[in-house]
């Protein structure tokens, strides 16, 4: 008991100083952010020329308060043991040392990132079907039909428990600046009907790490969105499944053959959880939407391991305090004699099948459990005293895919004209709430901080900086913003001329764009008439 006590001790010493040493350290990258500032303001004095490269503008920080959304306790979390076993083809190719040799040298050129993706595509499947079983000596593979929520519901006469009902969400072109850009914008629809959330129960079911795919003795339960014929799956692409399209049916590459035992729980695991913008749209969503059942109060929800501590900061906003949260790697499995499935509350798909004449998918979401999820959150706004946050911010891009290639120049541009340079990534997520909750004016490149916007006022003006090239979705952030009651505007960049520049290829933005933008005082394009 006493060594107990004193490893719980020594755990709590180590996280405070670790919490203390995190502090210290934005500190002292404040600081040299101002030396650095300082040292290029005295070179300007001094008659001296500063690269664009190097102008930095100081980053904007909020004011320290002690009460923010807290990470769950640890009382709180049950996490199942990750498996020895590989966890899906495409990482085992990448240990390869030609696996190694690609993504270092020769992912991030658009040629060699479209050839391997399409060899894959095409290749893989060939090779799991007919040659890997025969040199593993496996047993021949099961397949598994596949079947929608609704269906499924259907077919076990499964209780459904509605929350929220179904939407219709028009959906008016986004403005641009200038209007002459718009277009480039091509409109995939005027509306669409986002159906009814629900929550049905299945018996013994599996419940595996990193898919929102459900698998029973005789089916595998997917959401009533998915478009196999249209869409591929973040699982196919990635080697842990197999789906025959003409036959919908799946094969599953890697089963969990000791897979953990639970009686009860909900399940909230995706492909796409760790990515902030499809979590906060998507799953978040979800969880929220059952969590605010009375009646599934104490059952404990699933969710995949190894997500950000801002995402799982998020996931403690929305699910009561005490509720058990069972963490599950990719690679692991949980049967679960009575599993709760609530049903998709937003979809994206992963990859087009780039298939002739088909329109790519913009993405859907549900406006009542955006707006829901908005009002669960607006506590934690309140309490962070958001009369200290910026009215007018920029926000910073700082990953390595997408950059603005002049956004030294742009942030010089819109510092001149009173916005605050925010990077977000470096904030809490009750400070990025507060932070879009508070300003009248967004502007930032496309990324994964811009999903903030659902959090933003309706009066809010929203600008976004994207690459324009054929076949952008553009939809994707106006479907977002429309589904959460707001509109936003665009200012299109041009890329290279390499005529290899991709989706995720940098672009440069015209400040005379943003100029425009800030100048603009009555735009009909735009519902508000914003950015005066």
């Amino acid at each position: 008991m006493t060594t107990s006590s004193n490893i719980e001790s020594l755990i709590s010493d180590l996280r405070e100083s670790l919490r203390i040493i995190r502090s210290n350290l934005a500190h002292q990258e404040n600081i040299l952010e101002q030396i650095m500032l300082r040292m290029q303001n005295n070179e300007v004095q001094n008659g001296g020329q500063v690269p664009d490269e190097i102008l930095i503008q100081h980053a904007w920080t909020p004011p320290e308060r002690c009460d923010d959304i807290s990470l769950p306790s640890r009382q709180m979390i049950r996490k199942i043991d990750p498996s020895s076993d590989a966890v899906g083809a495409l990482n085992g190719a990448k240990k390869t040392w030609v696996g190694r040799f690609y993504v270092a040298h020769l992912k991030a050129r658009p040629l060699f990132r479209r050839t391997a993706m399409w060899l894959w595509i095409n290749f893989y499947p060939v090779y799991e079907k007919h040659v890997a079983r025969r040199l593993k000596r496996k047993a021949k593979s099961t397949w598994y039909p596949l079947i929608t929520f609704r269906d499924y519901a259907k077919k076990a006469n499964s209780p459904i428990t509605k929350v929220f009902s179904n939407a219709i969400i028009n959906t008016a072109t986004p403005c641009t600046f200038p209007n002459d850009d718009q277009v480039h914008l091509e409109k995939p629809h005027d509306q669409y009907e986002f159906p009814p959330i629900c929550i049905i129960q299945v018996e013994n079911a599996r419940v595996c790490g990193g898919t929102n795919l459900t698998f029973t003795d005789e089916d595998v339960i997917c959401h009533d969105l998915y478009n196999f014929e249209q869409d591929y799956t973040s699982e196919e692409l990635h080697g842990r499944h197999v789906i025959d399209v003409n036959k919908k049916q799946i094969c599953v590459t890697h089963e969990d053959t000791a897979p953990e035992d639970i009686q009860v729980a909900a399940a909230f695991v995706d492909a796409c959880a760790s990515n902030y913008a499809h979590w906060l749209t998507e799953v978040l969503p979800r969880v929220a939407a059952f969590c605010s059942v009375k009646q599934f109060k104490d059952v404990p929800v699933i969710v995949d391991e190894g997500l950000h501590k801002n995402i799982m900061s998020s996931l403690a906003a929305v699910v009561e305090p005490g509720r058990e949260i069972i963490t599950i790697p990719i690679g692991r499995a949980i049967r679960v004699a009575r599993l709760y499935i609530t049903s998709v509350a937003g979809y994206v798909p992963f990859e087009p099948r780039k298939k002739r004449g088909d329109a790519p998918v913009h993405g859907y979401f549900s406006p009542p459990a955006l707006n829901y999820l908005k009002n669960v959150l607006a506590p934690a706004v309140v309490a962070l005293g958001i009369q200290a946050y910026p009215k007018k911010i920029y926000i910073r891009r700082n990953s390595g895919v997408r950059k603005v290639t002049n956004n030294a120049e742009i942030e010089r541009l819109l510092v001149a004209q009173g916005f605050s340079v925010v990077e977000p990534e470096k904030l809490s997520f009750a400070q990025q709430i507060a932070l879009f909750y508070n300003a009248d004016i967004v502007i930032g490149p496309t990324g994964a901080a811009m999903s903030n916007i659902i959090f933003s006022r309706n009066e809010a003006a929203i600008v976004i900086l994207i690459n324009q090239l054929p076949g952008t979705i553009y939809w994707y952030w106006q479907n977002i913003a429309q589904a959460s009651g707001k509109s936003i505007c665009y200012i299109l960049g041009s890329g290279a001329s390499d005529k290899n520049v991709g989706p995720h290829s940098d672009y440069y933005v015209d400040p005379k764009k943003i100029e425009a933008a800030l100048e603009a005082k009555d735009n009909t394009a735009s519902k508000q008439g914003y950015l005066a």
